[in-house]
């Protein structure tokens, strides 16, 4: 059996082929990094199978770790006022469209609220990675240009929010049984949400102060990378969201000490690069191919809904933020794809509730296989929605056209 070095050490190599083949297919990376996993993974070459997957846990726990500060690492204050005036009408309205749409349709269809809860949640995220790259691609440069820009940069932020709520109520469902108190699930809600921001918070505090003080930036790295890894194994102990722990102490220190945080969310994401490519192999080496007929049905609704919750939602959403035609004409398009943090969550899902019973190790499997399974079609279907939408909005190439006239 392989040890976890050269578990990591195939993963990395692999991952980094498979991407590059991915981009010469104008397919993004990504999904290069999970399709050679799957090859890898036990479905196909058993390379990876289940028992070496069982030991690689931590590769998950960092990697989500830099993913969810990355993330906190953008929402500066200004930003976030910015949005609260004009986006988030549309931020809030198409991620929570997805999770209605989504775990409606997967209730109705399966009657499992707990599953129904967590697919829905996990719905919300938006893969800002792949609309960032179709942008660039087109020279796009608009008014729905900027929007999609700053929907998808605060919109895994929302998800983590929503994942956290909406895991901590189907956590007591499995647990309580017909029997379920609401006010239990708000207090275990509570205390997941509640204690993972008053834990980032309070390290973003105790930290931010001392990154101007230190004298190197290799100084500054070690330090956020111990904070880092520190929180998520504290949050995991308590039963907080580790995801939002680091979320939060991303944001403080991008608040507190900006100047020092901007170069530091650069060499945080420079250092976690082949931690995450290892991560989304490994990720593509959960699914089971043998599982996939079983779940077809349930993919499907899950594509469905989460494609019409997110489109009706971001229009909506648009609508009463009384943004341009362009914008409400086009704006769902640009933010179907799914990869990253979603698959991130369904590892988190696979982690946290293969505790709970046999019940909590099927909702598990499933999430898993349904969330990569689709995150194939997303990847492929999105960024070209993406591009129609700013093809048709008229943006494409503008960005030349703008510097032109800026230089004249």
């Amino acid at each position: 059996m392989l040890n976890a070095l050269e578990v990591m050490g195939i993963a990395i190599v692999a991952g980094l082929a498979a991407g590059k083949a991915a981009e010469r297919l104008a397919v993004p990376s990504v999904a290069g990094y999970v399709v050679v996993g799957v090859l890898l993974g036990g479905s196909v070459l058993g390379v990876f199978g289940a028992p070496v997957l069982a030991r690689m846990g931590i590769v998950g726990d960092l990697a989500l770790g830099v993913i969810a500060f990355s993330i906190g690492g953008e929402l500066e204050w200004r930003v976030v006022r910015q949005l609260a005036q004009s986006l988030f009408p549309i931020v809030l309205l198409e991620a929570s469209g997805a999770m209605v749409a989504v775990t409606a349709s997967v209730w109705w269809l399966t009657g499992n609220p707990p599953l129904a809860l967590v697919l829905g949640a996990i719905s919300a995220a938006t893969a800002p990675a792949a609309t960032v790259m179709v942008i660039r691609e087109l020279r796009a440069a608009g008014v729905l240009t900027r929007t999609l820009m700053a929907v998808v940069g605060i919109d895994d932020a929302i998800a983590l929010v929503l994942y956290a709520f909406g895991a901590a109520v189907a956590k007591a469902m499995l647990t309580g049984g017909a029997s379920v108190s609401w006010a239990g699930v708000a207090a275990t809600a509570g205390w997941e949400i509640g204690g993972a921001l008053a834990l980032g918070a309070a390290a973003g505090l105790l930290v931010g102060p001392l990154l101007s003080r230190l004298g190197s930036r290799e100084q500054v790295l070690a330090l956020a990378i111990g904070a880092l890894v520190g929180i998520a194994g504290l949050a995991a102990r308590l039963d907080f969201s580790p995801l939002l722990a680091n979320m939060t102490f991303g944001v403080l220190l991008i608040n507190i000490a900006p100047m020092s945080t901007r170069a530091l969310v650069e060499d945080v994401a420079l250092l976690g690069a082949p931690i995450l490519i290892g991560f989304f192999v490994l990720a593509g080496a959960h699914l089971r191919l043998d599982l996939l007929p079983a779940l077809g049905l349930l993919g499907v609704v899950y594509l469905v809904a989460r494609m019409a919750g997110k489109v009706s939602g971001a229009w909506l959403g648009a609508v009463l933020s009384k943004a341009a035609p362009e914008v409400r004409h086009n704006i769902g398009l640009g933010l179907l794809s799914q990869v990253g943090i979603a698959i991130g969550l369904s590892l988190v899902v696979a982690n946290e509730f293969s505790a709970y019973g046999e019940a909590g190790k099927r909702l598990a499997v499933t999430v898993i296989n349904v969330l990569l399974a689709t995150t194939v079609v997303t990847e492929l279907l999105g960024p070209w929605l993406t591009k129609h939408a700013l093809i048709r909005a008229g943006e494409a190439g503008r960005a030349d056209t703008e510097r032109g006239e800026t230089v004249r």
